[in-house]
């Protein structure tokens, strides 16, 4: 039995295979699939499955009883299974460039293309093309928004004091007495300086650099990110997905960027310290969309 379901799931995915390649619009069990390009719904996926088709992804999706609408990544060729879909949660439905959304339930798409329909109208959606700045450097995101495990205070020797507003890109400390970075009250991994954004927001990497004044600087970080729902932190995922450890600083003013696999949907951002240079002293930035 189970040869003869795999031979009749196999069949399935040939026949729609020979429908499209690209677009999903053929009909199945009375639902054609239709896609909404350059966007996708964050942070509701359960399954991904690499080296398939739009076409294939579509079939999966319908076979599956938790799937309600899938993205579609054109560059990887990765299929996202969704338990959502962007008329429900609307703040999740975000532009994402290279990426197509198809909702399984194939309701006519009565909006532009630059708007969604969610909760019976329409709302207009910014496609995430650009990496934009989302606002550290230049104050958008007020210092409130920002804590840390610990900060540096006066200690022995040291009469500097560290905050986390510190910890914007391309600070620099306005006298001697204040360090020109965030620094912990100690380096060890347990250390960390994270960003509330308030709204769910498209995030896409990060810049870094280190101390204004002094050569430390953090070599090696992973960043970790609170979803609309359900409220926890997850780690940022690589290709292959595991835990992302980015590569991050060899000097203390440069500024390096590193994006994500795959944007993420998030109300806050928090960025851990592997390892470092002398101690742990950190600027950034956030990039996505505002």
């Amino acid at each position: 039995m189970a040869v003869v379901s795999s031979l009749i799931f196999l069949s399935l995915e040939m026949f729609f295979e020979t429908l499209a390649s690209y677009s999903v619009s053929g009909l199945y069990r009375g639902v054609s699939y239709q896609p909404v390009e350059h966007h996708a719904l964050l942070g509701r996926s359960f399954m991904n499955i690499s080296g398939i088709s739009a076409v294939r992804c579509s079939v999966r999706c319908l076979s599956h009883h938790g799937c309600f609408s899938f993205n579609y990544d054109h560059i990887n060729q990765v299929c996202q299974m969704n338990n959502a879909s962007a008329e429900h949660v609307c703040e999740s439905f975000q532009g994402i460039l290279h990426f197509s959304y198809y909702d399984a339930t194939a309701k006519p798409m009565t909006c532009q293309t630059t708007s969604a329909f969610c909760n019976g109208k329409c709302a207009p959606i910014k496609v995430c093309g650009r990496f934009e700045k989302l606002g550290l450097e230049d104050g958008t995101i007020p210092d409130e928004s920002l804590s840390a495990s610990s900060s540096w205070e006066r200690q022995g020797g040291y009469t500097g004091v560290s905050t986390p507003g510190g910890g914007r890109l391309n600070k620099i400390p306005p006298d001697s007495s204040t360090v020109g970075a965030w620094c912990p009250s100690v380096a060890d991994t347990n250390q960390w300086i994270q960003v509330k954004l308030g709204n769910p927001t498209c995030v896409t990497g990060v810049l870094t650099q280190g101390r204004w004044e002094h050569g430390q600087w953090v070599t090696k970080y992973k960043v970790q990110f609170e979803p609309p729902s359900p409220a926890h932190l997850v780690d940022v995922k690589d290709q292959l997905d595991q835990t992302q450890i980015f590569n991050g600083n060899t000097d203390r003013n440069s500024i390096v960027e590193r994006r994500f696999f795959k944007p993420i949907l998030a109300v806050k951002i928090r960025i851990v310290p592997f390892e470092w240079h002398d101690f742990i002293a950190l600027r950034f930035e956030l990039l996505g969309c505002k």
